[in-house]
């Protein structure tokens, strides 16, 4: 009875919903953008570990930001936590398990008591997933490998790490071209048949930037893709413009290829790369999921803290600074932050900025009070099920909200494996609600709306 719950409910979920949906849009005009901001100088940090102050001393209402936490972490929202830094500090963070309600709205999808249950309790010491918010972090990776010389700069052809596109017209990829999903290369989805999962060209738009979950080896898959055709409708794209060179679509394989990037520019692989140069620095303690070729999962899947996933906002917001040490550049750290003005798309009327592995909220919405939100951009890291890290350069200000999420581990190690017997083969990063199937209910937009209003002007 197990083994067919999860065949034939949950499997066709993890193929539907992987990592990151940004759905998002609203409507914008060229008198519409803001400047970019300055980012501030802070104090920075002497040690990993934050300190804590309250609102009203870090120049922030107590009961409106309480009341944008209440909204948050509503019933049906599946909100695991969320924090808010300020000037460097915690000024709030919340924690919660499941809700009875959120409870009936799974089993009323079927989902069993076994699953529902690993969410009962959860506080400041549980692990969040990363999903693609893992991206940000590569991001922040090639950064590092660019100031120890291991790179020379993001203008650099992918070709010259990955050899398989020397000869061919792959060679024009830069590694920018990679970090700004603009690769050119085609996007990889599943194809199951007769109990064989296969890799193909997806067949409609990967909102989700491709199913790679069930493969064994994920860097052969994405290394070996070739150049979309241009001038002509791609169904993976959309049904009413043609593909052009240049082109943004959200890719998980292209920041899988710039993990092997990493892997051979530097001799090492991405995990004890990361932990010599920027995890063990910041104190961030993780757990890196792999495929079963035993390749880290580049393009999403770190288990970690939510206030560990701050550190990265915290990161990004100092300029590269921790402490008295410079991790990554201030350089890297500036061209993450002129993704505003330079890598908007166009082509489908989308009304974002993506660019370096980081989204910004770049557009002003009118909010149901008729306050309008955001006046300026705000850059972030997003990943599937709504785990965000948010940076607001101009209120000095780091926002962490993290769905409820349980590692499912039945052979005991963080190795991607969807096919087989949930309780006995089957390990995948489980957060709530859509692996379930479920939509999701957590307004970011207004979450953040009603943060900001909490600011004391």
């Amino acid at each position: 009875m197990k083994k067919n719950y999860f065949s034939n409910s949950l499997q066709p979920i993890f193929v539907l919903f992987l990592l990151l949906s940004c759905s998002d849009s609203y409507e914008q005009s060229e008198e519409d953008i803001a400047p970019i901001p300055t980012p501030q100088t802070n104090t920075l940090y002497t040690s990993m570990q934050w300190e804590t102050s309250s609102p009203a001393e870090e120049g922030m209402d107590p009961d409106l930001l309480e009341t944008a936490f209440i909204n948050g972490f509503s019933d049906g929202s599946f909100t695991q936590a969320a924090l808010v830094i300020r000037n460097e500090k915690i000024v709030l963070e919340q924690y919660r398990g499941i809700t009875e309600g959120e409870k009936q709205i799974l089993s009323d999808y079927g989902v069993i008591d076994e699953i529902t249950q690993k969410y009962d309790y959860r506080d400041q010491y549980d692990l969040a997933s990363s999903w693609s918010t893992a991206k940000s972090f590569i991001s922040i990776l090639v950064g590092i490998a660019i100031d120890r010389g291991y790179v020379e700069s993001i203008e650099e052809s992918a070709s010259n790490y990955i050899y398989e596109w020397e000869n061919d017209e792959r060679s024009e990829i830069k590694i920018k071209d990679l970090l700004n999903m603009r690769s050119g290369l085609v996007p990889i989805c599943r194809n199951d048949e007769d109990g064989v999962t296969t890799p193909i060209i997806c067949t409609s738009f990967p909102s989700s930037g491709g199913d790679l979950i069930p493969f064994p080896n994920l860097n052969d898959i994405c290394i070996d893709r070739q150049i979309a055709e241009v001038g002509v409708i791609q169904p993976w794209y959309t049904s009413e413009f043609t593909w052009e060179e240049g082109y943004f679509l959200y890719i998980n394989c292209d920041t899988q290829v710039i993990g092997e990037i990493i892997e051979r520019a530097t001799g090492s692989d991405l995990e004890t790369f990361a932990e010599t140069n920027l995890f063990s620095k910041i104190g961030f303690d993780n757990y890196w999921w792999r495929d079963k070729s035993d390749n880290y999962t580049a393009y999403c899947c770190l288990d970690a803290t939510p206030r560990d996933f701050a550190k990265l906002g915290q990161l990004v917001l100092n300029m590269g600074m921790w402490g008295d040490e410079q991790i990554v550049s201030s350089e890297y750290i500036e061209k993450i932050i002129s993704i505003y003005s330079e890598y908007i798309p166009t082509e489908r009327d989308v009304t974002y900025s993506y660019g370096m592995k980081f989204w910004t909220f770049s557009y002003p919405r009118t909010q149901p009070d008729g306050g309008v939100f955001p006046t300026y951009p705000i850059y972030s890291a997003i990943g599937f099920d709504g785990q965000y890290i948010i940076i607001d350069f101009v209120e000095n200000m780091v926002i962490v909200r993290n769905s409820l999420y349980y590692p499912w581990l039945s052979t005991g190690e963080r190795v991607m494996d969807v096919n087989g017997d949930l309780f006995n083969e089957v390990n995948v990063p489980m957060t709530l609600p859509n692996t379930q199937g479920i939509e999701i209910y957590f307004d970011r937009n207004n979450f953040m709306y009603q943060i900001n209003q909490a600011i004391i002007q």
